[in-house]
């Protein structure tokens, strides 16, 4: 069985070069069975409406017009299969995205490739950003003398550049592809990763955590690689999938490097060499080896050079022959029947139609990078929904990066004792950042979901939920700190909540943000990702300034006192209050 799609044909392929001979004579087929009329059509919007027919159905047709806030019904009926996950993608030829997420099939597959790629740099990335982090509140800090002030000024320049870089990533994307930028990120990175040996003083250790913080930009085009494999229907899957595994990296470096410097220590080593030998071995390797990998094995764009991604909207919109009612006649393409949509066996009506009898509608985005102008940067700069994405990012992942740094501290100060150190404390403040391993997918899973049932409102309603609902996971654990007696199983809890809250909220921001402004994703990827490192510097401050104290039990305090809970509620409740506003902030024309 074959479906036809009104598409025009493609010369493109989007398949891998190792496809099987089954593949090529598909495409072969579809070249012979397209006939020469026009194809579909792509509005002002950028983005297509098309019908899916099955062979003899000959007679749809192309709408020129596009309901706004219409949910794509190609997405809502291409339902998830478990086979997805192994077999080769489903591409929209329209805009030579995948609509299927193939998330095992890396041996032939360039969309399985590419999310890998994105990953893998994303996670070293990450690992090397936070790889002080575990090492510089005793091991660092007592070699260096340094006091708990500047501690914490050294884990505000780990974020101060940061923010900057974002920035720049995000118009370098859409200039030169995502992929180049990551590789030339990583590599940039392992540069003063290597000089961390060589920090004598706090004025070096917060040069080099500065620039360190470089990596951290790799968030920006790793997000642009998969919104650029990814088709919206899954993107928010893809996206939520490629950041939580790669932010993984910043809770894995807890347990790795206090391991490899325990190592060191019992192989005779000094502290004062043993954590310098820590970076020497393992991040600088891993961000070298990795660049390498992805400048060598990856793509710039599902047709290949970043400077063919313009062919597939050329292809939809090239030939476009209008008639008086806008409407245009159908072309077909066919696609292999292994990954035809399946029929619903209690369907009476013709195949290729919906319950009412009527072609099924598709709107797809075909929309492909550009690089940014002065006028595009002014339309995105006043765009509100841009800025909605933006503050909850700041809010969700800028807490992130101050817990980050702010967990191991509190656990050490709450339940230090004879059988519970600092490295106790640590790996159990890890248990945060590895939240990411499932947390951030889930927020980018049932974003996808909602949207396919209830359009683009499901997605930033489902954002929102969670943003707000981490402010008060915030507010309830710092009310339990401050009541004097708190459990480490009950700090624990309030953390494994924050973290799925706060990270399905970073799932769901990226599900959303390609949708705003399709043709310079790499720009709103930047603001939005550079807003969530202004968060973090904010949410730091906080803590700084709000440190707490925890006192015995004594005359005027006969039940002791603490007050290491007052920054995380404050925080929290500034978190809830700045949510509730965006609720009403409308999509627009965005679908």
């Amino acid at each position: 069985m074959v479906w036809n799609l009104s598409v025009e044909e493609t010369n493109i392929s989007t398949t891998p070069k190792s496809a099987t001979q089954d593949d090529t004579k598909s495409i072969k087929d579809f070249k012979e069975a397209t006939n020469s009329g026009s194809p579909s059509i792509s509005n002002g919007s950028n983005h297509a409406i098309f019908f899916i027919q099955q062979n003899d159905f000959d007679t749809a047709i192309i709408r020129k017009d596009n309901e706004k806030g219409r949910v794509s019904k190609f997405a809502s009926d291409h339902r998830f299969r478990l086979s997805s996950l192994w077999r080769r993608a489903e591409v929209n030829p329209l805009n030579g995205k995948s609509l299927t997420f193939p998330l095992f099939r890396i041996w032939d597959d360039i969309y399985c490739i590419a999310f890998w790629l994105s990953t893998l740099g994303f996670f070293v990335a990450f690992f090397s950003w936070f790889a002080f982090s575990p090492l510089v509140p005793e091991v660092v800090k007592a070699d260096l003398n340094l006091t708990q002030d500047q501690v914490t000024n050294s884990n505000l320049a780990s974020l101060g550049g940061t923010a900057m870089v974002r920035l720049i990533a995000g118009p370098a994307c859409d200039k030169f592809g995502p992929r180049k930028v990551l590789a030339s990120l990583l590599i940039l990175g392992a540069i003063p990763s290597g000089l961390a040996a060589l920090v004598t003083n706090v004025k070096g250790l917060e040069a080099v955590r500065f620039f360190i913080s470089i990596l951290g930009g790799s968030f920006v085009p790793t997000q642009a690689y998969t919104t650029t494999f990814f088709d919206k229907s899954i993107v928010g899957t893809a996206n939520a999938f490629s950041g939580g595994w790669g932010n993984l990296g910043g809770g894995v470096t807890v347990a790795v490097m206090i391991g490899l410097y325990q190592r060191y220590i019992k192989a005779g080593y000094s502290p004062h060499i043993a954590w310098r030998l820590c970076f020497v071995t393992l991040p600088v390797p891993c961000l070298l080896l990795v660049a390498v990998i992805i400048l060598l094995l990856g793509l710039d764009h599902p047709g290949g050079k970043w400077s063919a991604r313009h062919q597939f909207q050329a292809s939809a919109t090239g030939k476009d022959q209008i008639n008086d009612e806008g409407l245009v006649q159908q072309q077909h393409m066919f696609v292999d029947s292994e990954n035809a949509f399946p029929q619903e066996s209690s369907n009476s009506k013709p195949p290729g139609t919906d319950s009412n009898g009527q072609p099924p509608v598709i709107d797809v985005d075909t929309a492909q990078s550009e690089p940014l102008t002065f006028a595009t940067l002014l339309e995105i700069l006043c765009d509100l929904r841009v800025w909605s994405c933006a503050l909850c990012y700041l809010l969700t992942f800028g807490l992130e990066t101050a817990m980050d740094a702010a967990l191991p501290g509190l656990i050490n100060s709450l339940f230090a004792s004879q059988s519970f150190g600092s490295v106790n404390a640590a790996y159990a403040a890890s248990t945060y950042g590895l939240m990411n391993l499932f947390a951030r997918p889930l927020g980018g899973i049932i974003s996808d979901i909602l949207y396919a049932r209830v359009g683009l409102r499901g997605k930033m309603y489902w954002l929102l939920a969670t943003a707000l609902s981490q402010g008060i996971a915030m507010i309830g654990m710092g009310v339990y700190i401050n009541k004097n007696n708190a459990t480490i199983g009950g700090v624990i809890g309030f953390i494994v909540v924050i973290a799925i809250t706060g990270f399905s909220a970073n799932g769901a921001c990226y599900s959303i943000y390609g949708h705003w402004r399709p043709k310079n994703i790499g720009v709103v990827a930047g603001i939005v990702g550079a807003s969530g490192n202004i968060g973090g510097l904010f949410y730091t401050l906080i803590f700084k300034y709000k440190p707490g104290v925890r006192l015995a039990p004594s005359e005027s305090h006969p039940q002791g006192y603490s007050s290491l809970g007052e920054k995380f509620w404050i925080a929290g409740l500034l978190n809830a209050v700045a949510v509730v506003p965006l609720f009403l902030v409308p999509i627009g024309d965005a679908v």
